[in-house]
């Protein structure tokens, strides 16, 4: 029996005694978060939202199987922003981007089905070959989520509803619910909203990405915020077993969410506290880039160091193999480059032959 088919559906229930410590502890974690955060300068502050949101998308495109270009994605979010400079573009990094700004910008008003409508227009501008898909609305057929080979397939969820008339009555009650119900938490909203909008499935497709941005949605609303200080999609897609596990699971029980909610919560928490690195990278960046504002680099050399100040992986060091890929320069020019960085006191050189790394001198 998947939980639709209880006899209650949908009202949910949850153990409060046991998610309140949950919450205290959440609390605890993004509040200093978002304090600080709406203290930075503007600048500084645009920097922050421009990396969560590319941590954002980045992390929705990896969970629903896609790769999008880093590079492209960032010139999206700096075009959207009106910051820094824009290098190339592509439609769909753009359209993701500006489903999720403005999103998260109207987050004070109510969520309408037009909204959704439009959003789900926005993010799939071209319609996809393999598959017929309706666009901009609710799905008419039954849909299940399912894994193998054919023949061996296995089914881990069977949505409610086989048209798109019985959809819409369902979302009805989240519309409701999102707008108009008040939980004693806009924490325990934020989860329980996510996982109503991803077992009633109402479109062919995107509907993982929707959720999430429904729940990022709440949360700025509950942080009286137009903006994103941390990314859940970020953290889920690092737990991604994790999360479809409790999913599958929840959506096999009752309508009992205790669980689930302790979780959400918990993914809440480590989102934020990787924020506070990030926090500490955009502070770290700006002391960087004043520091060295006289010093002359190439487009290649600023791309490195950008990507060396904004990721944690190149806090290891980059090499010429790297660079060269990259920026797509030739074997000569990238150590060109590296070493013009090593004399100007940037970055330092370490370890010998391959070995040999190029680390940011801070």
């Amino acid at each position: 029996m998947w939980i639709w088919e209880q006899k209650d559906w949908p009202i949910f229930e949850y153990d409060l005694k046991k998610i309140m410590p949950y919450i205290e502890q959440t609390v605890r974690v993004v509040s200093p978060l978002v304090t600080l955060a709406k203290q930075l300068e503007q600048d500084k502050s645009l920097q922050f939202e421009a990396q969560v949101l590319l941590d954002e998308v980045l992390s929705t495109a990896k969970i629903e199987g896609e790769t999008l270009d880093r590079e492209s994605v960032r010139s999206s979010i700096v075009n959207r922003l009106g910051i820094g400079k824009v290098s190339r573009l592509s439609k769909s990094s753009q359209a993701f981007v500006d489903v999720l700004l403005e999103s998260i910008r109207t987050s004070q008003q109510p969520l309408a089905e037009c909204d959704l409508f439009k959003w789900h227009q926005m993010l799939f501008i071209e319609k996809p070959l393999l598959h017929d898909m309706k666009i901009g609305g609710y799905r008419n057929d039954s849909m299940q989520v399912v894994s193998g080979r054919y023949g061996k397939q296995q089914i881990h969820f069977e949505a409610p509803c086989k048209h798109d008339a019985c959809v819409k009555s369902e979302m009805v009650g989240l519309f409701h619910y999102i707008n108009e119900v008040s939980e004693g938490s806009d924490y325990i909203k934020a989860a329980i909203a996510k996982f109503w909008f991803v077992t009633i499935h109402p479109f062919d497709d995107g509907n993982g990405r929707f959720s999430r941005i429904i729940a990022e949605r709440l949360l700025a609303k509950s942080e009286a915020t137009a903006v994103r200080f941390y990314s859940i999609s970020a953290q889920i897609e690092k737990n991604r077993k994790g999360y479809y596990d409790i999913l599958e699971r929840t959506q096999k029980g009752d309508l009992e969410l205790t669980e689930w909610i302790i979780w959400f919560l918990e993914q809440v928490q480590q989102a934020a506290e990787s924020s506070w690195k990030t926090l500490q990278k955009i502070q770290l960046s700006a002391v960087f880039w004043e520091r060295h504002q006289l010093v002359a680099f190439n487009e290649r050399q600023r791309k490195i160091l950008q990507r060396v100040l904004e990721t944690d992986q190149f806090l290891e060091g980059v090499t010429r193999k790297k660079y060269k890929k990259l920026t797509q320069a030739s074997e000569v020019t990238s150590a060109r480059d590296l070493k013009d960085l090593v004399e100007k006191g940037v970055m330092k050189k370490i370890g010998l032959g391959r070995a040999t790394k190029y680390v940011l001198v801070l």
